[in-house]
């Protein structure tokens, strides 16, 4: 159901497109298609959603010794394994060729960060995120948008886990320099 739907919003356009003709070309019923979505937007979310538990989860779980960022790091390389630019692009044309796709999808980051957050409370043992753990997962996701997006538009020929750990790398030299500057000056 999945495939047909996006196929069908490539070719017409998410907002010209019904659940209908999603159930048709995937050979389903429209009752059988709300059975797994529950609206047509879920088709692209849904995954999102599960992809911030499985963050959340990983990053409380990582071993103890690592710092909170290169867990985050090697979580979010972990789940990108094996992502596809042709995916990554299919994904950014749908989301572009509707206003409300583009509002949920803020929506769906927002959230996101709060569920990693969340994970990184946890890995603290703290009951609700702090504003450490809201910064840190909103840096994380920003890093791992970032390669990704350089994988999608073809800025880079790496794979999107070295550019998550070229990424995060960046980070970790700027906040390097700015604490080295600040204990010199």
């Amino acid at each position: 159901m999945r495939e047909a739907a996006l196929d069908l919003f490539l070719a017409q356009g998410y907002d010209a497109t019904t659940t209908d003709q999603v159930a048709a070309k995937a050979g389903v019923s429209t009752r059988t298609f709300f059975r797994y979505f529950e609206s047509k937007d879920e088709v692209l979310f849904k995954g999102q959603r599960f992809w911030s538990e499985k963050v959340a989860d990983m990053v409380a779980h990582q071993p103890t010794e690592l710092k909170p960022m290169d867990a985050m790091c090697e979580t979010l390389i972990e789940l990108a394994t094996g992502i596809s630019r042709e995916a990554l692009v299919r994904y950014e044309r749908i989301v572009n060729s509707s206003v409300s796709l583009q509002g949920r999808s803020i929506v769906e980051m927002y959230e996101n960060t709060g569920r990693i957050a969340e994970g990184l409370a946890a890995r603290k043992g703290l009951e609700k995120p702090n504003d450490e753990c809201k910064l840190m997962a909103s840096a994380g996701q920003m890093l791992y948008r970032q390669a990704v997006a350089d994988v999608r538009d073809g800025v880079s020929s790496l794979p999107v886990e070295a550019l998550i750990r070229e990424k995060f790398a960046i980070l970790e030299a700027i906040y390097g320099r700015v604490v080295a500057d600040r204990e010199a000056g």
